[in-house]
């Protein structure tokens, strides 16, 4: 059963780490401030759509928004990181530290928008992976996006 109370908590919690005030994030879904007001109390809870809505902006799976998600739970096969799970929600998991993979192990399963989204964070710093074993399984567009040679980026 789905406790609203918790979809509430959550909803500010996500809303907090962006740093958006209940206004602000009312006026990215299109809603009062007091029905976002009402959903963090647990009063009520937002359709379907707005949940998805709120799942996209917040960059979370609908389990995780509704609470079906146990962290401490959070099972990755490393020979389908996908399984089970929205894509989006594994690389967000991937990128916060969440969940711990080799990324040179399975970069492979993933799509080339979502390969790029990896390089980014990487890039960025935010993930780390070994160099050498990483390199020789990009594509040359993407060691271009890294910035060119092995040696230049590492």
């Amino acid at each position: 059963m789905i406790d609203f109370v918790k979809v509430g908590m959550r909803i500010a919690e996500h809303r907090k780490r962006l740093g958006l005030s209940q206004e602000e994030l009312a006026d990215k879904l299109y809603v009062t401030r007091q029905a976002l007001s009402k959903w963090e109390n647990g009063t009520s809870v937002p359709s379907l759509d707005t949940l998805s809505q709120i799942s996209k902006l917040f960059s979370v799976s609908f389990e995780e928004l509704l609470g079906l998600f146990d962290k401490e739970k959070l099972d990755v096969d490393e020979n389908d990181i996908f399984r089970g799970h929205d894509r989006s929600f594994i690389l967000s998991k991937i990128v916060s530290g969440e969940v711990k993979v080799k990324i040179h192990d399975v970069l492979y399963q993933m799509s080339p928008a979502e390969r790029m989204y990896i390089l980014k964070h990487l890039k960025e710093g935010k993930l780390k992976a070994s160099p050498r074993e990483l390199w020789v399984k990009l594509t040359p567009s993407e060691q271009k996006y890294l910035g060119g040679t092995i040696y230049e980026i590492y």
